[in-house]
């Protein structure tokens, strides 16, 4: 029970980040009822899809990663794209993350600095952090973790109590247009798909452990996304609807977002509290996408370099604070540029290895060809929804 426990727990750590905050900010255009649908077939689209990547695993005599699966069942080809996928994903999160961290904090300290000198600290300071002994940051993580986890669903009680049913956003602007320009945005949301290999060997050829891992595990963050999207637009809807028609012209960033809420809830105490949480959020996704990209760099140069570590850190960040700082209200846009790339890992990379390995015992028996093919064109219509946006 403790192994399916953590496992559980592991798939919805890995989920819950950043990405939740921006949520409310893609989503008000909808209204709160098309939101929910929206959420609940994004957590369909990358769950019955990882279910692909969880029977190439257990093919395999051990965890592998996606570009190592691609190797396996494909070639050298699919086993670049799978690593490449993955590395333009990790900086497209970094710069998503550094430019809302930047934005918060700016919003924290009243404009004390501008926004690029917010930029240039913070991503100088991620830099130092990840260069700390993983003891260190282990401890940094897991302390920000449950800082966040108590903090929000203390914040989600009182959100929820704020709600009231005949002021509230059911329905903006519900169309296909509208839909289309988030879709990636919220299919980020559920990004957990570089644990496959980890659990594999966590749990082994378990297979019940797994689905039941994987399905709970994706749960849990898709409810805690309901909640937290529908409280927060009822909530501005309530107090500001002007500001709310800001955020569904875009029109406003993820540090404007946070000020308003804390300027809604007068308590002090409670100000304090949904500050912690937004940090709380962008320091543990960080610290998660940030250390795996360096780790990946330092195990190729540490033989090469004297300073690998270092090198490995600059070459991680700078390219995500350059972009970070070059692109407008990049917190949203990046993270729409990481859904299309989380795309390629979760669905169709995946797909494409399964059907081409012809695998005649499949562990995992609900896994259908037709509606692969299915999440398959979805996929690829959620990115050109992404290109032409």
């Amino acid at each position: 029970m403790n192994k399916q426990i953590t496992s559980v727990l592991l798939v919805a750590g890995t989920c819950i980040g950043a990405g939740m905050i921006a949520l409310p900010l893609a989503l008000a255009k909808l209204g709160i009822i098309p939101s929910l649908v929206v959420m609940l077939s994004a957590w369909f689209l990358t769950y019955y899809p990882s279910l692909v990547s969880v029977e190439l695993n257990l093919q395999s005599e051990h965890g592998l990663s996606l570009g190592l699966l691609g190797r396996k069942f494909s070639g050298k080809k699919a086993e670049m794209l799978g690593e490449i996928s993955v590395k333009l994903l990790s900086y497209a999160l970094l710069s998503a993350y550094i430019y809302g961290g930047a934005s918060i904090i700016q919003k924290l300290i009243s404009n004390t600095w501008t926004f690029a000198v917010t930029e240039t600290v913070l991503s100088g300071a991620i830099i130092v952090l990840l260069l700390l002994p993983i003891k260190i940051i282990s401890k940094v993580n897991n302390m920000a973790f449950i800082g966040f986890i108590g903090l929000f669903l203390l914040l989600i009680v009182k959100i929820v109590t704020c709600i009231d049913p005949a002021i509230t956003p059911w329905k903006v602007s519900p169309n296909l247009s509208n839909v289309a320009s988030i879709a990636t945005i919220v299919f980020t949301s559920f990004g957990y798909q570089v644990i496959f290999h980890t659990l594999r060997d966590y749990c082994g050829r378990d297979v019940k452990m797994l689905k039941r891992a994987f399905f709970y595990g994706s749960i849990i963050p898709m409810v805690i996304y309901m909640i937290w999207t529908c409280g927060v637009l009822a909530v501005i809807y309530k107090a500001d609807k002007e500001f709310y028609s800001l955020i569904v012209d875009g029109n406003v960033e993820v540090g404007d977002l946070v000020k308003a809420l804390s300027e809604i809830f007068r308590f002090s105490g409670l100000q304090i509290v949904i500050w912690w949480v937004s940090i709380f959020t962008i320091l543990t996704s960080i610290i998660g996408v940030g250390l795996g990209l360096i780790e990946s760099y330092h195990l190729s140069l540490r033989k090469k370099l004297k300073y690998s570590k270092l090198v490995s850190a600059i070459v991680t960040i700078v390219p995500s604070y350059i972009i970070a700082t070059i692109v407008p209200n990049a917190f949203i846009k990046t993270l729409g540029m990481a859904g299309s790339i989380l795309v390629v890992i979760a669905i169709i990379l995946p797909t494409y290895l399964f059907l081409k390995a012809k695998i005649s015992s499949p562990y995992i028996h609900i896994l259908k060809k037709w509606c692969l093919i299915l999440c398959l064109l979805v996929g690829i219509m959620l990115i050109e929804a992404e290109i032409f946006r």
